[in-house]
């Protein structure tokens, strides 16, 4: 075998290998992290909301809820709420934050004044909700005119590559 073709080979591989690389790169999926008190209420309700909602504008992004200590914070009637709703806040479990979550996630949204290791400029202060379960409506009302932002960040992250 003579030099160029070998030249050749070599220079396709790499180009193959830079492509695979640029594809791999460009399909990461953004991740979005949802974190409350508890874990049970405020982030869950709102990773819900936030699937449904990229679902139906064609997002493609990955969404996970975490609490900074795990306690069933669902009242009976919020339940039911949620139920008539198709929430399902159960979906996934419910975990504890850990640092791996918030490396893991390029938007992070808090529900709760989160310990000084975990904040980073990447988080979205959300902290004035409402209680879920005491005003439901209000806090519902606020969650839809909030859901879209993290969306919006995830757009304009993937129109900037």
């Amino acid at each position: 075998m003579n030099a160029f073709p070998r030249r050749t080979l070599v220079a396709l591989t790499l180009s193959f290998a830079l492509l695979a690389t640029s594809t791999l790169a460009a399909s990461k999926r953004p991740v979005v992290l949802f974190i409350c008190d508890f874990g049970t209420a405020k982030s869950a309700i709102a990773r819900e909301l936030f699937r449904r909602r990229a679902q139906e504008r064609g997002i493609d992004v990955a969404a996970f809820s975490r609490g900074l200590q795990i306690e069933d914070h669902i009242s009976p009637s919020l339940k039911a709420r949620l139920d008539a709703e198709g929430i399902d806040t159960r979906r996934d479990g419910f975990w504890a934050l850990t640092p791996p979550d918030v490396r893991r996630a390029d938007i992070l949204v808090g529900f709760a004044t989160l310990p000084k290791a975990y904040q980073t400029h990447k988080l979205h202060d959300w902290t004035a909700l409402p209680s879920v379960n005491d005003a439901w409506p209000a806090a519902r009302a606020d969650l839809d005119c909030r859901i879209d932002a993290p969306l919006d960040a995830v757009v304009a992250r993937r129109d900037k590559s």
